[in-house]
């Protein structure tokens, strides 16, 4: 086995790992926080996890730039000055928007709402320059360390959490600062993990204004893409919160979040493949699209049997959720597309530095989502269409973005979109319309009828990972 592939399947394994660990602790704390604290505790605790998600807008394309500029250079390589230097104007940039947002929350009338902002102003320090040392652990594939930084965070904020509610403190305040404080201590390792940058004598620090700049001009299209691809479905979750109430806004995040449980693990394999992509030449990425895209969707409608039990359980445990958890069966093929998207199409593109096209994409998709969240709030205010909505904007942002990838790639993958949309409308309506078994005998046999028709394909993926040869 040759160097190339031991590494992969190192990185793999790592990445697997973790993630594995950090969605056996979703699964636990999705089980358990809201059925020991009240429902509108759970819906602040789902708003703050909500603005979190739009922390990392706030380093304005800066960290984002280095990841696409340095991705596959070998960590001794990096010149250590200059980064030194990149880190400490990017703390104190990070530093100086906190202040604004901490000022910013003094203006809400909402108590719950002033707090969660005060929060998410620490907590945007803390994650915005964890993330800056995580894209440079991921850029020269020290996947391992970087593995241990996303564990340790999630082991110590579940820890901390379960403590607390076992000694009887339930509240969304006591949530989040089990959040922080698993940020806080991951953010100490990290900079541990590099810290011949992050210690350097003070004569070696300069103003690299230009170096910070090059950085965000390139980075800024991949943080407006980031936004934009938040955004998609951050419109729906905000018209649900702010025409239902935060009550119904928590039932249907805790929904989503069952739904989402996949893209734990699914997003993370991207973050294997990216470094050894960009070292890769360009004629041999076409192969190498379709024969991991093949092997991923069939694991990917594997994954949506994992819905049965689930659906079947999760109503029993948390009976407070049951009217919001109804929609899973809508929700759940979110996986297929969301999962191609961030495993797929934009980590091709990054490889490719289709940032411009990738930001295209996701502003069409926010478009296409504001037009339909208003349209149903103007015409209809029906949860139902806003359900659905999620689905059919996802499929649209998918199948844009993967005909165009398909384009560049100068490949055809027009007849594999065609028979997984059937599949995932089979998989819904079979859902809706009938009871366990007779909807679990419907998707079975229509996978199987899936499979069969696309084994070839799917045995010279296989066989292409099996022979894989050195990267250029």
């Amino acid at each position: 086995m040759n160097k190339t592939v031991k590494n992969i399947l190192k990185n793999f394994t790592y990445t697997l790992f973790s993630n594995l660990i950090s969605l056996l602790i979703s699964v636990i704390l999705l089980l358990f926080v809201p059925k020991f604290i009240g429902v509108r505790d759970y819906g602040y605790w789902q708003l703050y996890l909500f603005f979190g998600t739009y922390l990392g807008i706030l380093h304005f394309g800066w960290a984002d730039g280095i990841y696409l500029r340095y991705g596959g250079i070998q960590y001794n390589k990096i010149d250590k000055k200059l980064f030194h230097s990149q880190f400490y104007m990017f703390v104190l940039l990070q530093l100086i928007v906190s202040m604004g947002v901490f000022t910013y929350s003094f203006y809400i009338k909402d108590v719950g709402e002033a707090y969660i902002a005060k929060m998410l102003a620490i907590g945007l320090v803390l994650l915005n320059v964890r993330s800056l040392i995580l894209y440079i652990l991921q850029d020269t594939a020290r996947i391992k360390d970087y593995s241990v930084i996303t564990i340790s965070d999630r082991v110590i904020y579940a820890s901390s959490l379960i403590i607390f509610l076992m000694i009887g403190y339930r509240s969304f305040e006591v949530l989040i600062f089990s959040d922080l404080l698993g940020k806080i201590i991951s953010l100490v390792y990290s900079l541990y993990l590099i810290k011949d940058i992050v210690i350097q004598p003070i004569s070696t620090f300069f103003f690299s204004f230009r170096e910070m700049f090059e950085n965000m001009s390139v980075g800024i299209k991949l943080l407006f893409a980031n936004f934009a691809s938040l955004l998609i479905l951050g419109v729906v979750r905000y018209g649900i919160q702010h025409f239902w109430g935060i009550e119904i806004f928590g039932k249907i995040s805790l929904t989503l979040s069952v739904s989402n449980l996949l893209m734990t693990f699914i997003t993370a394999v991207g973050l294997v493949l990216f470094p050894f992509l960009r070292r890769m030449s360009r004629d041999r990425l076409n192969n190498i699209y379709l024969d991991i895209r093949h092997l991923l969707m069939v694991g990917m409608f594997i994954a949506l049997f994992i819905y049965y039990p689930i659906n079947y359980l999760l109503p029993l445990w948390l009976p407070k959720y049951k009217d919001a958890l109804i929609y899973i069966s809508v929700l759940f093929p979110m996986c297929i597309y969301d999962g191609k998207f961030e495993l797929l199409i934009n980590t091709f593109m990054k490889t490719l530095r289709m940032e411009r096209s990738l930001l295209l994409v996701n502003v069409a998709s926010v478009l296409f989502s504001i037009v339909m969240t208003l349209g149903n709030i103007v015409l209809f205010k029906n949860l139902d269409i806003m359900m659905f909505s999620i689905i059919v904007i996802l499929f649209f942002r998918s199948t844009v973005a993967e005909l165009i990838l398909a384009k560049q790639l100068k490949i055809k993958v027009i007849n594999e979109i065609i028979f997984e949309t059937i599949l995932v409308v089979a998989f819904i309506i079979s859902s809706v319309s009938f009871q366990f078994p007779i909807s679990f005998l419907i998707y079975m046999m229509l996978f199987m009828m899936y499979v069969l028709i696309k084994w070839k394909k799917i045995k010279s993926g296989i066989n292409y990972l099996k022979n894989i040869r050195e990267i250029d």
